[in-house]
């Protein structure tokens, strides 16, 4: 199946005309922003970075074909005017989702992709940096060809989002999660991927990625937050819509964490939201500290995301540095947006707890469109583990779980014993595995080693001495052990002392064992530990190079 590609020539729009894919047939009340053909994914066809990143991207979100949509854009992250953003980006997605029904009673939400312009026109205020938000502009496409920055009841552009709950003095839409039919219409959820290169931008869907593992875990982690900045233009120097969040009775479980972002970093943050610093940020102001998992990064100032393509343009901006620093997404804004309206960190917050994806959090949490924000990140992150909802009981719990022999340390004996379990989803795995079976589904399989490599210690390996009945030498009491300790090429449990001949650390002993054994074993008196101890001096079994990346 082709994508669609739009074509801007002397103002007119061709579109190549396809096949639709068949997630129109979901029911629009039944459709929601989880789901990949719920989304269309733009590109410019003008950058091969653009169209490499797409191609990628469709195969990492399983993005059907015709929700490709590549545009014959500038490669500028900014637009002069409303004629440049309507003729390349506004005017073909709009005709693209007007011209067919079924598309459009799919789609929820729209990706601004990698190298497509991301500001355009020229701000109300601070004229000289950033521009109106295409983001926002692609959030509702009814009224594009009025001025920008001004309200509706000003003749402009500008309006509300009347799906953001907190319009209603809600957290959360009164009738659960958004879906198509639910939604407002004509109106979308908008993210913007884009990075300083291809790899930067790819590395923000694999950090999500991570983030939406099932044993991934937020645990211990915090909300950390600093609302108040004495350069910060409100009344009283406070974001208030942050302190708002911090004394909401529904949001009272979150770990909030309070801290100076302009004298300290962030410490074991899950999210970070702060006030109000400008410029000059580097990795300085993210350092220092012990992270976390770095989901999202919200720091309400005028510029943050005027440029997401250096860290070092437009004088060091909030946003590129953010995403620099390992946060899986930022919200910022494109241009001036005047104090102090910002997106509801509360809603952004509770929206994520319930699992939704940061597509729709970040829309429920705008209430504004044909504004200045955006949030950078992949849409469909989500979080299957909250903040107080540990996979795990802590590190040691995982030590434990992994830690075959029982030595202290999860090592390369132990990695050799998970390679001989290891079997792949929904394939069962002999019970002496199940000491590897974090997620406790009975098989052993990618999932469970996400959890092993965090446990993983090293560590010195000792090797099996062969002696089962511990009198110093290789014999044929020691042969009688094995034979009785034989138990095939299955991992089973090994018996009580059978240890001692896994010589390979794959949880049993076969005949592998046995060879090695007849290497130790001329059947006298002379053969005593001293050969044994030379054999622990040679090299560990040989693993596979490939095992952490398969």
């Amino acid at each position: 199946m082709r994508r669609h590609t739009l074509f801007v020539l002397l103002c007119a729009v061709s579109v190549v005309t396809l096949s639709v894919a068949p997630g129109w047939a979901i029911d629009p009340s039944e459709r929601t922003a989880d789901m990949p053909d719920s989304w269309l994914v733009l590109y410019n066809v003008n950058s091969a970075d653009s169209v490499a990143w797409a191609n990628w991207y469709q195969q990492e979100r399983n993005i059907p074909a015709d929700h490709m949509v590549g545009l014959n854009a500038l490669l500028d992250e900014h637009l002069p005017d409303l004629e440049a953003v309507q003729e390349q980006i506004i005017a073909p997605v709009r005709d693209l989702l007007a011209g067919d029904a079924d598309l459009e009673q799919s789609i929820m939400g729209i990706v601004l992709g990698y190298d497509v312009p991301g500001h355009y026109g020229t701000p109300l205020a601070n004229p000289d940096i950033g521009g109106f938000s295409v983001s926002d502009a692609l959030q509702d496409m009814t009224d594009d060809d009025l001025i920008p920055g001004y309200f509706y009841y000003e003749g402009g552009q500008r309006g509300y989002n009347w799906d953001c709950p907190n319009l209603s003095g809600l957290l959360l839409p009164p009738g659960g999660r958004l879906t198509k039919a639910s939604m407002a219409q004509d109106r979308y959820m908008v993210t913007r991927i884009d990075a300083p290169t291809l790899a930067d931008a790819m590395a923000l869907t694999q950090r999500a990625l991570v983030l939406e593992d099932p044993s991934y875990s937020l645990f211990g982690e915090s909300v950390c937050y600093d609302y108040y900045d004495i350069d910060f233009p409100s009344g009283n120097h406070e974001w208030y819509w942050l302190r708002d969040a911090t004394e909401e009775p529904e949001l009272a479980d979150l770990p909030w964490a309070d801290f100076d972002s302009d004298t300290e970093p962030a410490s074991h943050d899950a999210f970070r939201m702060s006030i109000y610093k400008l410029y000059g940020w580097s990795s300085a102001d993210f350092d220092g500290a012990e992270p976390g998992s770095r989901v999202l990064g919200f720091h309400f100032n005028s510029f943050g995301a005027v440029t997401v393509r250096s860290t070092t343009a437009e004088n060091a901006l909030y946003v590129p540095n953010a995403l620099a620093a390992g946060y899986a997404a930022a919200v910022g804004t494109t241009g001036e947006p005047f104090c102090c309206q910002s997106p509801f960190p509360g809603i952004l917050l509770a929206s994520l707890r319930e699992g939704w994806t940061l597509g729709e959090a970040f829309y429920l949490a705008n209430p504004f469109d044909d504004w200045m924000w955006t949030v950078v990140g992949d849409p469909f992150l989500h979080l299957p583990n909250w903040l107080d909802m540990p996979v795990f009981q802590g590190a040691d719990t995982e030590l434990l779980q992994n830690d075959v022999n029982n030595d202290g340390m999860v090592n390369q004996r132990d990695l050799a014993g998970f390679r001989a379990c290891l079997s792949g989803p929904g394939m069962t795995s002999p019970p002496v595995c199940g000491t590897f079976d974090s997620d406790t589904d009975g098989d052993l399989d990618l999932v469970d080693f996400a959890v092993f490599q965090r446990a993983y210690t090293g560590g010195p390996v000792e090797k099996p001495t062969g002696d089962f009945d511990g009198n110093g030498k290789i014999d044929l009491a020691d042969l009688a052990g094995l034979i009785d300790c034989q138990a095939g090429l299955e991992p089973t449990a090994l018996e009580s002392g059978c240890d001692v001949f896994d010589f390979d650390f794959d949880l049993d002993v076969d005949m592998a064992n046995f060879a090695t054994l007849q290497a130790l074993f001329p059947g006298d008196d002379d053969t005593h530990l001293d050969d044994v101890t030379e054999f622990r001096k040679a090299p560990t079994p040989e693993l596979p190079p490939d095992l952490w990346t398969r």
